[in-house]
Order: C-alpha cells, then structure tokens, then sequence
C-alpha cells in the first residue's frame, strides 16, 4: 500500500494515485481528503477516468481510518474530553501534519512543476484542510515555498456547517445525535441520511427554517441504499466515528473550529502565505440541510470581509452529498472547472 511518512514522526497516510496521465506534464492534481465514516475509497470512481480528463487524482485516508497511523491513547483522549487548549492544540497539529503529508505527496509523486495541485477537502475532510491552511505559517520554509508555488486551487467541497465551526440553527438535525436512536444505529442511519437528495425551499431567502432537515426526497434513492453490505463495507468504516469525526462535530469542539476556519480563509497573513490560490466552495443544492447552512454562512463571511478574502462558489443543480459516486464524470468535470 503506497504511503507518505510525515517528516520528523512516525506518522505515515495511506493514499491511493490515479497516476499522471501519460505523455503530459501540466496536468492538474487532485489530492482529496474524506469525510466522516466513508474514506478515500469513497472517491475510487475517479481514478480510471481521471487521465482522460487530462487529470491526476489521490486520495488520502485520514488518520484513523485504513492504512494509515491511528491516534494515540493521548489524542483520542482530547477528542473525547480535552481542554479547549488541547483541542486547539491537536487540530493545529493535525493540520500541520496533513500539510507536510501533501508537500510529501509532491515530492514522492514528482508531480510535475508545469502542472498544478488543487486541494480538495470533502465534506468534513474540510475541516483538517482548513487546518493545513492555517498551519502554513508554522512549516519549514522549504514546504512553504513549495505549497505556494504547486497548489493553485483549494477546493471547499460540500462542508457540513458544523464543519467550519458554525452553531446550529434550532431545527438542526443529524443521526450522529439522535437520542431517539440506539448509540448502534446511530451512524449507519447518518450513512443513509447524508447520502440521501432533499427539496430545499426557497434557498435564496438564507432562511433556516426553508431548509428540509430530515424528509429525504422519495422519488430519489439515496447513494448507497441498494449497495450489498459486502459491497458497502469497501467505503465505509463504521468504527471511526466514535473515537474522532463525531466529537468533532460536537459543541466543544465549535469554537476550535470556527477558529481554525477564519484563520484559514479571512486572516490576510495565511492568505498571502500561500499565494494567489484560489478557493472555491463547491456544493449541491439537493444535499443535506448542514451543507446549504454552510454555504450561507460563508456567503456572508466573504461579504462582510469587503474583497478582502475573495472565494468562489459553484453550486449543482439536483446534485447529493455523493456527486462522486453517482456521476463521476460530472464530478471530475466539476472539480476540474473549479480551477479554471
């Protein structure tokens, strides 16, 4: 299994390469990291069609999940029950690792100099790629320099809104936290429920209460429902959850979060650091209610800082949380043009 060490530890990511499309050397590189339960594989679509696209893709699986090193007794420990200090302290650190993972990505891959690298974070993969952001200023100057001069785009691709740090509205719902559910049935009833395609009315009014919470869209199946378990099992890894994704996206870790999220996308410093990247936040209009409250979120963000932090968004029409499993094409064909 091809794996990255992360220099000055014992840390190392599993990830998974397309390779580079043949005969091409200014072709675009997708790293992407997942999200919640379903890992990199979850992205395996891609990879085939990728050259064809004149494209590279690589997906890394995040710490914890397959392959790659789990966390401490120490780390799991502050997910659980740490101070807000330790909580900041571990996402800093998860994003400095992850930054030093993708720099060694560049090398160890030898992306080519006359192509270009987007960093894709997907839904709460989001998260630890704000965290990188943020971290630019605490790596070596050589990793600096070199993440400055490959990644041109970064890619803010369907974050649930617990994921940049934003509190709930009052109608907030997900299966992660449903006390009305078995602690067991918990995360296989999010798999469905975030895979699932909503009706959202009147998205333009940036209403929460126009946003569809739990009535899944009938006339849609969701993603994964008529997938065999065996099937299933290749994409999803149910064990996670409980040790690190879920308590992110609990109370005590909003303000670590949200901090990490406005240092990376609105602190000038970290902006310039990283040069004239572009950023773009990319998302469905039929996917889950948290992804929508997001985009609104930092709709007003962007416009409260005056110019300051330009980021671009691109939405889908009828388009899910999985647009890379129902239709990979379109999906690389996004991804692509987010970069443009």
């Amino acid at each position: 299994m091809p794996t990255v060490q992360v220099p000055g530890t014992q840390l190392h990511f599993y990830f998974t390469d397309s390779g580079a499309p043949s005969t091409l050397t200014d072709y675009t590189t997708f790293i992407l990291i997942h999200g919640h339960t379903f890992h990199g594989a979850v992205f395996q679509k891609l990879l085939p069609i990728a050259p064809a696209h004149s494209a590279r893709v690589i997906c890394i699986n995040r710490r914890e999940y397959s392959g790659s090193t789990p966390h401490s007794a120490e780390e799991l420990a502050v997910y659980a029950s740490g101070t807000e200090e330790e909580r900041n302290t571990l996402m800093h650190q998860a994003g400095v690792h992850l930054a030093l993972a993708i720099d060694g990505i560049i090398q160890q891959c030898a992306l080519p100099s006359a192509g270009s690298v987007a960093i894709a974070g997907w839904s709460l993969g989001n998260s630890f790629v704000l965290a990188a952001m943020a971290a630019i200023m605490d790596l070596p100057s050589p990793v600096k320099q070199r993440l400055r001069s490959f990644v041109k785009t970064i890619i803010i691709w369907n974050p649930p809104s617990k994921a940049l740090g934003i509190a709930d509205p009052p109608k907030a719902y997900t299966p992660l936290h449903d006390q009305d559910l078995p602690p067991a049935d918990r995360i296989p009833a999010f798999g469905k429920w975030v895979s699932s395609y909503y009706v959202h009315s009147a998205l333009t009014t940036h209403d929460p209460d126009q946003l569809n919470y739990r009535d899944a869209d009938p006339s849609r199946k969701a993603t994964f429902e008529d997938m065999p378990v065996k099937e299933l099992l290749t994409v999803v890894d149910f064990t996670v959850g409980d040790k690190c994704d879920t308590p992110l996206l609990e109370p005590p870790f909003t303000s670590v979060l949200a901090s990490s999220t406005r240092k990376a996308l609105f602190d000038p410093e970290i902006r310039d650091a990283w040069g004239d990247v572009k950023i773009v936040h990319l998302y469905g209009q039929a996917d889950v209610w948290s992804s929508l409250f997001a985009v609104w979120n930092m709709e007003k963000w962007v416009e409260e800082a005056q110019g300051r932090a330009p980021i671009t968004f691109r939405s889908n029409e009828g388009v899910n949380h999985f647009i890379m499993w129902e239709d990979p094409d379109l999906a690389l064909k996004e991804l692509l043009a987010c970069t443009k």
